[in-house]
């Protein structure tokens, strides 16, 4: 009985042992497989000259939805420095303003300056750590980020690699990329609630890619917070590396 009992735990052992193995293998080769997609994204999206890009500006048309239902729209123009200057124009005489630098923020309302308050500003670097350009060009080069291979699904017309990114905060980034041009398709994020507002589960759609200098610039944007269509973006026009000047993400820059 006692060599009955001894090797019962010795088998134990061993399966816990190859257990443990297998699983240290499924997350190796997950993260392997996920780094190689990436990669791929990366050199889809243009290579060293996306990753060298220092500043975006774009122009278009911004719709916006309530419960899928069209609530308005106007003209906007956005200035962006990488990785964390933004200021976005809006309005055909560009009524209001939209500054966010770093932990700073402002909104500008016919010249009438304010401050954002902590929540919108948490709110605001939220949703650009969660952007395209911020997820490719420095989010996955972030120390301590994991990544997971998902596997294949299909959206829409097209087969789909999915990847998950999972930084040091438990912050989680589900990212589908196409399987056949290697151009992100979709991303899948939680913003966090402001104010009286909840958090939302939000996903953003990517579509009409266009190069721009070398890079590819979506010209489409379609962003869903749970289950609903909030906006639509559309992309007149890009230029890449004008040179903008870090006075113009300050308030004082809009009263010139």
């Amino acid at each position: 009985m006692r060599h009955l009992t001894l090797f019962l735990l010795g088998l134990a052992e061993v399966i816990a042992s190859t257990s443990a193995i297998s699983q240290s293998n499924y997350l190796g080769e997950s993260e392997k497989k996920a780094k190689e997609i990436l990669e791929k994204t990366v050199q889809a999206l243009g290579g060293e000259r996306f990753l060298q890009a220092k500043d975006l500006t774009t122009n278009g048309r911004f719709y916006e939805f309530r419960k899928d239902v069209l609530s308005g729209t106007t003209v906007f123009q956005t200035y962006t420095k990488f990785p964390d200057k933004i200021r976005t124009e809006i309005g055909k005489k560009r009524e209001e303003v939209i500054i966010t630098d770093g932990e700073k923020g402002w909104k500008i309302e016919y010249k009438n300056v304010s401050e954002q308050s902590p929540e919108e500003i948490k709110r605001n670097t939220k949703n650009e750590r969660h952007s395209l350009d911020y997820v490719f060009r420095f989010l996955i080069k972030e120390q301590g980020l994991k990544f997971r291979y998902v596997g294949q699904s299909h959206l829409e017309l097209d087969e789909a690699e999915e990847l998950m990114l999972i930084d040091k905060d438990n912050d989680r980034v589900k990212i589908l990329i196409s399987a056949t041009t290697y151009l992100p398709m979709k991303l899948e994020y939680q913003t966090p609630g402001i104010g009286n507002r909840w958090g939302t589960e939000d996903e953003k759609f990517y579509y009409n890619y266009h190069y721009i200098q070398g890079v590819q610039v979506p010209f489409k944007t379609v962003r869903f917070a749970n289950g609903f269509k909030v906006s639509e973006v559309y992309i007149e026009s890009a230029v890449l590396d004008s040179g903008l000047p870090d006075t113009l993400f300050t308030p004082t820059y809009a009263k010139k």
